[in-house]
């Protein structure tokens, strides 16, 4: 036990902070005295090695030290309290908040479905610990990497099960802080033991493609060097690198398994001194290579979410054969491949008391970490706060621009309110319509990568409850939901009555009075409410959301009055020929389509050519006419109920409604439309065919999403 040593660099620090390393690796020895890893070897190996990671990372003292010490509380009779008394409150922080820190995952997910079985209350618990002190994460990260590449040791089920954690957890985490080397290698030795045969079939092909290309790839490297030596640009470092196995099976999902198509499978990487010498060596290699002009991404003017900085081009090279080429500066491939460690890497300050002090409210790359630390303080139920948590911690990413070039991070499937809340908290509550790309397109209208938006506001904040429904990220629904909070009592408890009453009215019950009082006492019992005003309150205030509120007050949807009854008729899409068993097909020269009437024609030997009854090509030998009719589903009831629309003038608002009643597959007709003069309000009243009052509740909402549509309600 006593040749035990810790490697690292100690001309970092000082004297005291190297006693301070020295004094946990005694302690973390004499704790884990003759414990064994599943190896064989002494368990203190395990911290040891956590401790030398983290320190290659260029951590301080205390993480380095709370690294020797994380495993002592969990393992050991050793106690927290003893921890503090011993090295300090913070060095006792971060062995908690390390020691805590219990992710979980699915046993074998969907690559694409990304579908984490992470437990609420342990996500909290990484939120909060990483707030209070974001080195908990780096330290968590060196714990499973130095766990990761020790898996050889453990039973199968237990390596199989670490394997996918790794892959679905703590892998993302890598890559959501900019950490490539580490993705890498965590997917990599994860990948071959969650799936040893697809690794093997995988390794083969690969090793078979890189064995083929390196005297070319060697030869290339010798071709670019050249041209920028002509060009007088210095090359630091230039080599061909190999794309992480686990990255290349992602890719081939998504080409059908054909690896020719990965163009990066083998990518050179040029090392420049500076980022005017990474546009230069761009210039130099199209002047020399025709490059794929779709494949160029400039990575260094609009980075990746995770800091990631560098040039990407595809061209031609030597002998027509398709590369990828990599282009970046020295700090740019530290931030590559270290991501958020790589700060520390160059702090000036790294060997005093700084980093200590520095906490994820001021540091960009754990941002994420802060907006969902206020959306748990927010009145969100559990499941709410996992999703969001889930969609900020490991769901794809998007860059959107603002008219002025500002680049904002979003998860995908944001919406334009998202990126208006992203701007500032002012703006999103004002917010009124976006213009996409020039475009003017609703708010809810979910943005793609690059794109430009530009929001239009009003003078007043005028936020609906419906924005919630309309926004995934956490900064915005916590937003939204503080908005509605901080509202008087007195103007939530009128708010949400009015919201209630407007949609009570889609079950033709005009007001909340209406509502029978034994159905109200059930719901309140049922919400723990004592009175209708705490119920309208909470409405009102976003606690409660409307929807499920109305649900309890309309428990039991009777058919409602004065409403059209429609018998609805759904066609099969096939042919019924009546009086026979003959085998049919559909004429080629009308192509019959219901509801047009049928004529069939028997043809000896073919059986049945069904024509559409007006059709001219049909046979004049009427003996051989057979009857057909097109085959429909049992009848069923539509309601047919009246709408009201209301809106800013402007042209395309009656073509948008209609083309949201469409894509809900329901029937529109009846359609009256009038203009006020003096306000420019249009009012299109309309009549839509529903199964059900869900339904048109609904219709309803989507409709006041539209752009310029102030109010839909229900009028007869």
């Amino acid at each position: 036990m006593n040749k035990l040593r810790i490697q690292y660099d100690a001309s970092r620090f000082e004297p005291a902070e190297n006693d301070l390393i020295g004094r946990a690796l005694t302690f973390a020895v004499n704790s884990h005295g003759d414990q064994k890893r599943a190896s064989g070897g002494p368990f203190v190996s395990h911290p040891i090695a956590v401790a030398e990671i983290v320190a290659e990372w260029g951590l301080d003292s205390e993480a380095i030290a709370a690294a020797l010490l994380h495993d002592v509380v969990e393992d050991t009779e050793v106690t927290l309290e003893q921890i503090e008394k011993e090295f300090g409150v913070k060095v006792a922080e971060l062995v908690s908040g390390v020691t805590k820190l219990r992710l979980s995952s699915s046993p074998r997910p969907a690559l694409d479905s990304a579908r984490l079985d992470l437990n609420n209350e342990n996500l909290r618990r990484l939120l909060l610990a990483t707030t209070k002190d974001f080195r908990v994460i780096l330290l968590k990260l060196a714990d499973r990497l130095h766990n990761t590449r020790t898996l050889g040791a453990l039973e199968k089920e237990k390596r199989t099960r670490i394997a996918w954690e790794s892959l679905q957890v703590y892998a993302p985490l890598a890559d959501r802080l900019g950490m490539g080397q580490l993705k890498g290698e965590l997917e990599d030795i994860s990948f071959e033991n969650a799936q040893p045969e697809e690794f093997a079939n995988l390794k083969a092909q690969v090793e078979e493609v890189t064995r083929n290309s390196a005297g070319y790839l060697e030869g290339l490297k010798r071709a670019i060097v050249r041209h920028m030596k002509t060009a007088g640009i210095e090359v630091i470092k230039i080599e061909a690198r190999q794309k992480h196995y686990y990255s290349i099976y992602k890719k081939l999902v998504k080409t059908q398994g054909n690896i020719d198509k990965i163009y990066d499978l083998v990518a050179v990487r040029i090392i420049v001194p500076d980022v005017a010498a990474c546009y230069q060596t761009l210039g130099i290699l199209h002047q020399n290579y025709k490059p794929l002009i779709y494949r160029i991404k400039d990575y260094i003017a609009v980075p990746k979410p995770n800091g990631y900085q560098s040039l990407h081009t595809t061209v031609f090279g030597e002998a027509g054969r398709i590369s990828e080429i990599q282009i970046r500066t020295p700090q740019m491939h530290e931030e590559a491949e270290f991501g958020f460690a790589a700060h520390y890497l160059y702090d000036e300050h790294k060997a005093t008391a700084a980093y200590a002090k520095r906490g994820a409210a001021t540091t960009p790359k754990l941002k994420w970490v802060t907006e969902l630390a206020s959306m748990q303080q927010a009145a969100l139920n559990g499941q709410e706060f996992l999703e969001g948590a889930k969609l900020e911690l490991f769901g794809d990413r998007i860059f959107v621009f603002s008219p002025k070039g500002d680049l904002y991070e979003l998860p995908e499937g944001a919406t334009s309110l998202d990126f208006a809340f992203a701007v500032h908290s002012d703006l999103g509550l004002k917010a009124l319509g976006a213009k996409v790309n020039g475009r003017l397109l609703p708010l809810d209208t979910p943005l793609e990568n690059r794109d430009v938006v530009d929001i239009i506001k009003r003078r007043e904040p005028a936020p609906s409850r419906d924005w919630l429904n309309m926004v995934v990220t956490s900064h915005a629904k916590s937003r939204i939901r503080s908005w509605f909070k901080a509202a008087s009592r007195d103007v939530n408890v009128a708010s949400g009555r009015s919201a209630i009453e407007t949609e009570l009215q889609t079950w033709g019950i005009k007001r909340i009075e209406d509502v029978p009082k034994r159905t109200m006492a059930d719901a309140l019992d049922g919400l723990h409410l004592r009175s209708p005003e705490d119920l309208y309150a909470q409405v009102g205030e976003g606690t409660l959301g409307l929807i499920s509120v109305v649900r309890k007050l309309v428990p039991e949807v009777p058919k409602p009055k004065n409403v059209e009854v429609v018998q609805y008729v759904a066609p099969t899409g096939r042919v019924l020929v009546e009086g026979s068993h003959l085998p049919h097909t559909l004429a080629v020269c009308c192509n019959p389509v219901y509801p047009q009437p049928l004529l069939g024609y028997v043809t000896r030997g073919k059986g049945v050519t069904v024509h559409a009854l007006d059709c001219r090509n049909i046979p004049t030998d009427v003996e051989r006419y057979t009857s057909c009719r097109w085959e429909t589903a049992e009848g069923s009831e539509l309601l047919a109920c009246r709408l009201s629309v209301e809106g800013r003038r402007r042209i395309g608002l009656m073509m948008d409604i209609a083309g949201t009643v469409a894509r809900q597959s329901l029937n529109m007709g009846n359609i009256v439309s009038t203009l006020d003069v003096d306000t420019q309000i249009s009012r299109i009243e309309f009549t839509v065919e529903v199964p059900d009052l869900f339904t048109l509740s609904a219709l309803r909402h989507t409709l006041e999403r539209l752009n310029s549509v102030e109010r839909v309600r229900r009028i007869d």
